[in-house]
């Protein structure tokens, strides 16, 4: 049993140094973590992003401004910093599943604007063809409990990635239109609190294949 735990620890070690995990968070990351950062690698090496960098923030990230954060991840400016927010349709009643009208949707906003749920209702039910629309009532978007986004996304609260997602294929994923109009480059969760990743726009379109619509209104 002790030469199992120790080639364990090993093995552990090792992705620690694969992911460079800095050498003062290393012993913070639990294995359980560890496993979700390589899930979001993976899927991102496969859909291969070329564009991709990874970085690893201070522990008071979310304490700072966002020109701050911007510092710290060499972004130009601070729309290109971005997050990932699980919205559920509570009033959805369809039990087959349906990316023009699933239940739950990855939006990716920008920090610098909001997301408007009013916006997103009516982006959405316009996916479908006119005659194939259900009634507006039928659409009513809530950012989705605690319990469900651990369950679908697989990540905790602040570490979301639109990658490597543990219901990948159950949650479609809209990217705001106005990240498009606004940068190149984003950056978002990577699938730890500390972890984030930025991405070509047009390559994380391409890579997700994400409805790009307008869902979000500037704080400016």
């Amino acid at each position: 049993m002790e030469k199992l735990a120790d080639l364990e620890a090993r093995v552990q070690n090792l992705e620690k140094i694969k992911l460079k995990i800095p050498s003062d968070k290393q012993g913070d990351v639990t294995k359980d973590e560890i496993s979700a950062i390589c899930r979001a690698r993976h899927h991102v090496e496969s859909k291969r992003c070329y564009s991709a960098s990874w970085k690893w923030v201070p522990k008071d990230y979310y304490s700072k401004e966002l020109d701050q954060r911007s510092v710290i991840l060499g972004a130009h400016n601070p729309m290109q910093l971005c997050k990932a927010l699980l919205m559920e349709n509570r009033s959805l009643e369809a039990k087959k599943f349906d990316r023009l009208n699933a239940q739950f949707y990855l939006v990716v906003v920008q920090y610098g604007a909001e997301l408007n749920t009013k916006k997103l209702e009516v982006e959405v039910r316009a996916l479908k063809p006119l005659q194939e629309r259900l009634e507006a009532s039928k659409f009513n978007f809530r950012l989705a409990s605690a319990e469900d986004n651990d369950r679908l996304t697989g990540y905790v609260h602040n570490s979301v990635t639109p990658f490597g997602m543990t219901a990948q294929a159950k949650v479609p994923i809209i990217l705001a239109s106005a990240i498009v109009k606004d940068v190149k480059f984003m950056f978002m969760g990577g699938g730890h609190v500390d972890l984030k990743i930025g991405m070509a726009v047009d390559e994380f379109v391409k890579a997700t294949g994400a409805f790009v619509l307008d869902v979000s209104d500037s704080r400016r």
